[in-house]
């Protein structure tokens, strides 16, 4: 193979150069076999090759050999999840090469940092780094190194799920690779590519990638890079549940994984491998391996690895009824999942959590689990997080003899489409459970979760739920003193309410800014706005049907409206 005549070359030239007392070549020369070892996964051998190499640079004052050997050792400390050695490594390298100006080892340093931070979920620092190599690569036309770059970004987008720009650098880096024939990162696309449309269900494009991915790093004999591609085909397995496939992978990765010395490997192996007894009911082997996970992501100090292993721990106590240890495990992933920076499974286990409330009766905790995480769905436009949050919250109001009213109302608006219909059942669902924070003088959590409700109404078109989502904002901004605001948001009502002939809303619009107008003695146009009420109410022959979403603004005749505050 070509590794091995590239090894055997650089013996050859090692020897050569010690023999002759050239302290420069003996060096390049372990810089290449360290490479070489590493390519092969043999880290052992190449950390020993580049401390050598990285001794005589120093010993004899050659700055890029000493920055390059650093950069080598700070990849092998990397691959074996020795986080803070490959970040003081990278970081030596990165000074080094700046100083004399070398643009590609700055660049390549660069990349070294993303990959540390990108590891401990330090997004924001490992998308900069990423950045600056991809800005220096590009400019000195460095296709391989741009490539690189693109992967990194790519891989911190899908960490924040940012989908489509991650799929977006994947597939640059893709054709990169593949243009220059660099089949490795050619592999590391798919790899990514593969992780994206996992995340969104695309599960014949994401095999299909994964099986390219291994087929390709299986014949390179990179076996960090198989054992990755066997573990996430294995994960999609499971999912499928097909779990005997998902196990037999997910062994053969972890032997891989344990033999090269990658603990951040063999921890994801062990989490999927207790996923798997978890769904076969075998409750003590899964509890032991998922322990085992947990310990070694958190000493490697991995939050997102840690938080995955804390909620998979949870969910598995809780479905054996120990809710108490489940309700701090869960406490604790998402103490991970913020550390991790990963809204998405925080966004999960708050639904997970919120289920353990609602069975020990703790409802209005379990309402401010959901609508946190149904902000975060929502915001992430994510059906899988929605879902689930609201069907908890349904059976929380079906129980509270809230949730008929709630469901009924959206289904009295015509609505023919299946993602309207959902919006508005969420937009509703979400005005119900903000009455409860306002109640509750939680004026924030009511703040955030009127205005989801209301872009919820603006999507699905609903007139009538957009205007009285504004009013109940109206309502919240009146009780904090924010007055100005209050009035801006009964006139978008009023507003919204006209444009729809909806007379009862409009007059309930114009009675809140009566009341604001009050609060604030402006009492010109708080008769102003009587006149107006007045000429809607008796150019109407009688009063009409409420028809209205929540919140239910129950009134017992016209004149209600032109008091009401």
């Amino acid at each position: 193979s070509r590794n091995r005549e590239a090894e055997e070359a650089f013996r050859k030239a090692h020897d050569i150069h010690s023999r002759i007392g050239n302290d420069v070549g003996t060096a390049n020369a372990l810089l290449g076999l360290g490479s070489i070892y590493r390519a092969q996964s043999r880290n052992r051998e190449a950390e020993e090759a580049f401390r050598k190499a990285h001794e005589i640079h120093s010993r004899i004052g050659n700055d890029m050999g000493t920055a390059n050997a650093l950069d080598g050792l700070g990849s092998i400390y990397c691959a074996q999840s020795r986080n803070r050695e490959a970040e003081e490594a990278f970081r030596k390298a990165h000074d080094i090469h700046s100083r004399i100006g070398s643009d590609v080892g700055t660049a390549n340093a660069l990349d070294g940092l993303g990959s540390i931070y990108s590891v401990q979920s330090r997004n924001r620092e490992a998308e900069e780094a990423f950045r600056k190599a991809h800005d220096i690569h590009s400019r000195i036309g460095n296709d391989r190194g741009t490539a690189n770059a693109l992967d990194g970004l790519g891989s911190i987008y899908r960490a924040q799920s940012r989908n489509r720009e991650a799929e977006e650098s994947l597939r640059k880096a893709h054709d990169i690779h593949s243009r220059i024939g660099n089949d490795r990162g050619t592999a590391n696309a798919l790899h990514g590519l593969g992780w994206i449309y996992d995340a969104q269900s695309r599960n014949q494009e994401a095999e299909e990638a994964f099986r390219k991915a291994h087929e390709i790093h299986s014949r390179i004999g990179n076996d960090v890079g198989t054992a990755n591609a066997l573990h996430r085909l294995g994960d999609i397995y499971r999912a499928q549940s097909r779990n005997r496939e998902a196990e037999e992978l997910s062994r053969k990765a972890h032997d891989i994984h344990s033999r090269t010395g990658n603990k951040f490997g063999v921890a994801n192996t062990l989490l999927t491998l207790g996923e798997v007894c978890r769904a076969e009911s075998r409750n003590r082997e899964a509890e032991n391996l998922l322990r085992d996970a947990h310990r070694i992501y958190s000493f490697i100090d991995e939050p997102m690895g840690t938080g995955n292993s804390l909620r998979s721990l949870g969910i598995l106590l809780s479905e054996q009824r120990q809710y108490q240890e489940a309700e701090s495990l869960f406490c604790q992933a998402l103490s991970a999942y913020d550390r991790g920076g990963s809204s998405f499974s925080r966004a999960q286990t708050l639904t997970n959590l919120a289920q353990i409330y609602r069975i020990g009766g703790k409802h209005l905790q379990a309402e401010e689990s959901l609508t946190d995480a149904l902000t975060i769905g929502i915001r992430l436009k994510d059906d899988r997080l929605q879902r689930p949050a609201l069907a908890i919250l349904e059976r929380i109001f079906s129980s509270q003899s809230r949730y008929s009213v709630t469901l009924a109302a959206p289904l009295q608006t015509g609505a023919t489409s299946e993602r309207t219909r959902d919006d508005i059942r969420r937009g509703a669902a979400l005005h119900d459970l903000a009455r409860g924070f306002l109640l509750g003088r939680k004026y924030r959590q009511a703040e955030d979760s009127y205005s989801l409700a209301l872009a919820l109404f603006s999507r699905a078109g609903d007139g009538r739920g957009e205007a009285s989502a504004l009013r109940s904002l109206g309502t919240l901004f009146t009780l904090e003193a924010r007055l100005e605001t209050a009035a801006k948001r009964f006139t978008q009502a009023r507003r919204i309410s006209a444009s729809i002939s909806d007379r009862d809303g409009e007059l309930m619009a114009l009675g809140c800014l009566m009341g604001a107008c009050l609060r604030q003695g402006k009492l010109a146009r708080l008769r102003s706005y009587c006149v107006e009420a007045l000429k809607i109410y008796y150019s109407t022959s009688g009063p009409q049907t409420m028809s209205l979403l929540p919140p239910r603004e129950h009134l017992k005749s016209r004149k209600s409206h032109l008091v009401r505050v």
